[in-house]
């Protein structure tokens, strides 16, 4: 079968991510069309969409457009989703599974969405006699809708599991931060593998793990056991490891920046050791069990990118107090380094006693959280 695609393809990704994930996709050799809230377009067919899924660190997922147009009902979706070729797309017995977002108030009802785009799948493959079923957990072809502003588009979702579930992670804290979102968070902080790197939070390991990979070159979907495009018969069946073994041979020499991972639970530092043994880059990090609100960095200078809690899902006393203290360790332990602090507590961040040099707000699983700057500078003599 010829892709089914019309040279584009989306690149969805977290609220706030959209401008770090362009700038992601020039630096890897895609090119970007424009962006809209959470999502990049850009140019492409099958070589392009197997090279994002695999090296893009900060999407979510990767869809093919089929067909996009506008809709003022339920049954205009369904006679929309009836245009591709159904039958040549999917065979009748790979299975199936249709996922839709809606922010359109006429069509609000998700379930039904994705109900009404299902029918019109199977609806068309019934004319061979045949239809596909329904597998939610790992369909053989996800199909992704997106209704806004009265134009639906219906897509094919090439990732499957989202791209964050990138397969070193498997222990995790008691609120974990999306490797996508760490990823973001590095380069809206201008981290290029090049200068010092300290998480003094690190939990799972999450950020600090994240700069490792982009330090050694390594794609993000190395470790990834699927995608669902590797099951398509119209996609090469070695697609992703002939890429992976191109990339890996053009690979230059192991980095020599340093990336420091704390946390005052050893045990949280012997999960992400294990996340970064997993990952391959446990040599590239220096883990240490230390109390970031009493220990000094490490010496020189660099930058904190960092997620400390701040009361939403794990407990802290005094959120506002905490986040006193750990500006006072800033101030007095940190002259010299820039931090860049993750939360979602707003109030908390005014406790730091610090001049927030810049925010930048990026979603965490659903919480309207903000990246701060803090330019820490040498006490004065």
């Amino acid at each position: 079968m010829d892709w089914p695609g019309n040279g584009s393809l989306i690149a969805t990704c977290g609220g706030g991510a959209e401008e770090a994930l362009e700038l992601e996709m020039r630096e890897v050799g895609l090119e970007p069309d424009d962006r809209a809230n959470g999502m990049v377009r850009f140019r492409g067919a099958e070589p392009e969409m197997v090279d994002a899924n695999l090296r893009l660190r900060c999407a979510s997922r990767i869809l093919i457009p089929l067909v996009a147009g506008p809709v003022r009902g339920y049954d205009d979706l369904y006679r929309l989703a009836r245009r591709p070729p159904w039958p040549r797309i999917v065979a009748a017995r790979r299975t199936i599974a249709v996922s839709a977002f809606t922010r359109d108030a006429k069509l609000s009802d998700s379930r039904l969405a994705a109900l009404k785009v299902k029918d019109a799948i199977v609806d068309s493959q019934r004319r061979s006699g045949k239809r596909s079923n329904v597998n939610r957990r790992h369909p053989d072809v996800p199909v992704s809708v997106h209704i806004a502003g009265g134009i639906a588009t219906v897509s094919l979702d090439s990732s499957g599991d989202p791209l964050h579930e990138r397969g070193y992670r498997t222990e995790a804290g008691e609120a974990p931060l999306r490797e996508t979102l760490a990823a973001a968070m590095l380069r809206i902080a201008g981290w290029d593998g090049t200068r010092q790197l300290i998480d003094p939070f690190c939990g799972a390991g999450t950020i600090a793990i994240e700069a490792a990979l982009r330090a050694a070159d390594i794609a993000p979907g190395a470790i990834r056991e699927r995608f669902a495009f590797s099951r398509w018969p119209w996609i090469s069946p070695h697609a992703a490891d002939d890429r992976l073994r191109a990339l890996s041979a053009a690979r230059g020499k192991s980095p020599s920046v340093q990336i420091t991972a704390r946390d005052a639970d050893a045990k949280m530092i012997e999960i992400a050791r294990r996340n970064a043994r997993r990952a391959g880059v446990e040599s590239l990090i220096d883990f240490e069990v230390a109390d970031a609100l009493r220990s000094d960095p490490p010496r020189g200078t660099g930058l904190v990118v960092t997620n400390p809690p701040y009361g939403e899902r794990t407990a802290i006393a005094s959120a506002r107090e905490f986040y006193g203290a750990f500006g006072d360790r800033l101030k007095h332990s940190y002259g010299g380094w820039q931090a860049w602090i993750l939360s979602a507590n707003l109030d908390a961040l005014k406790g730091l006693g610090l001049r927030i040099a810049s925010r930048h707000q990026l979603w965490n699983g659903g919480l309207d959280a903000r990246l701060c700057r803090v330019d820490v500078f040498p006490p004065q003599r």
